[in-house]
């Protein structure tokens, strides 16, 4: 008959073929699945980082903003957690497209996915301004004629399967000219 070691084999490839069969179903039973997720970002108001002024070769500020975000349609069986970010997009006349994070969180459960940020918090989370500086290559943020789009981003990391991304909740600003006017935004 057969050894030990091939009885042992064949149950293995067994075992990993029925694995990879049922991991494969869990994948393509949310392929077709469109969640409908609603996010929003207002009240944006920007303040001076402490040492950013005219002698420093890169603009820096800071970013308050109050946000509120319905998530839940992003969990399924197949969801492990969404990773939710904040970019800042715009364009200066060194590069077209700069895009920065400027503030992240992590949600692992359908019970935290309904969040707002800012004045009315509903989480324990990192303050509603920007836990990353929003710094610049240079100085061409502040002259920059377009204006500063926040977006609202999110990744999705399935059990199995290939991660999805999604944006939504846009809104714009723009920078001041001069450091006094920012100054005097802030106040």
């Amino acid at each position: 008959m057969h050894s030990w070691t091939f009885r042992l084999n064949a149950l293995f490839t067994f075992t990993v073929t029925v694995l990879a069969f049922l991991s494969a179903l869990n994948a393509l039973s949310v392929a077709f699945y469109k969640p409908v997720p609603v996010a929003t970002i207002e009240n944006v108001k920007l303040n001076r980082l402490p040492g950013s002024g005219p002698k420093r070769p890169n603009a820096e500020a800071r970013v308050m903003f109050d946000m509120s975000a319905d998530l839940r349609s992003l969990f399924t069986w197949n969801t492990k957690l969404v990773f939710l970010y904040v970019t800042a997009e715009y364009s200066t006349e060194l590069n077209r497209l700069n895009q920065v994070v400027i503030w992240d969180y992590v949600i692992e459960n359908v019970k935290d996915a309904q969040l707002t940020v800012g004045k009315s918090q509903t989480l324990l989370l990192p303050r509603h301004h920007n836990e990353y500086p929003l710094v610049d290559q240079g100085r061409g943020i502040r002259s920059s004629a377009d204006n500063v789009t926040l977006y609202l981003n999110w990744c999705t990391m399935p059990v199995v399967g290939f991660i999805s991304r999604q944006r939504e909740g846009k809104t714009e600003f723009k920078f001041p000219e001069t450091w006094e006017k920012l100054a005097a935004a802030s106040k």
